[in-house]
């Protein structure tokens, strides 16, 4: 998913939560917020990824080989959420950094004090597919 449909899930996403609040009146603050273009919170941000697996048996990557993705300054950190226990590390500019866990469906730091803007990708150790949330 490119960031552009990214951001359009997350407006589309807002409007979404604009009507629930119509229903669920606690949620209506951070609702409007959003629908009106203010910030969103760190895991509120999050998007969907999919990394494609590895070639000849090197590592699964997000996005795909070549491509970069950008710290969004939603949140302090950039943070994943994955649909299966892997081993993730991001890959900054400069180089890649330390290898994390990331259990199942659990929100997991992989990288603190990102900069906003800053370009980034991920590795999962091994060649399978992985889908998840990322949030930044």
């Amino acid at each position: 998913m490119t960031k552009t449909a990214r951001r359009v899930a997350a407006a589309l996403a807002g409007t979404a939560a604009v009507l629930v609040a119509t229903v669920v009146p606690s949620q209506a603050s951070e609702a409007s917020a959003t629908a009106a273009g203010g910030a969103l919170s760190c895991y509120g941000s999050a998007y969907g990824y999919w990394a494609e697996p590895g070639a000849n048996g090197g590592y699964a990557h997000y996005p795909n080989y070549g491509q970069w993705d950008v710290v969004d300054g939603n949140c302090n950190d950039i943070n994943i959420k994955t649909d299966s226990t892997r081993t993730v590390r991001v890959c900054t500019v400069n180089r890649c950094h330390d290898w994390k866990t990331a259990p199942k469906a659990t929100w997991t730091v992989i990288f603190k004090n990102s900069v906003p803007g800053a370009s980034y990708y991920l590795q999962f150790q091994g060649s399978s597919s992985n889908t998840g949330l990322l949030a930044s």
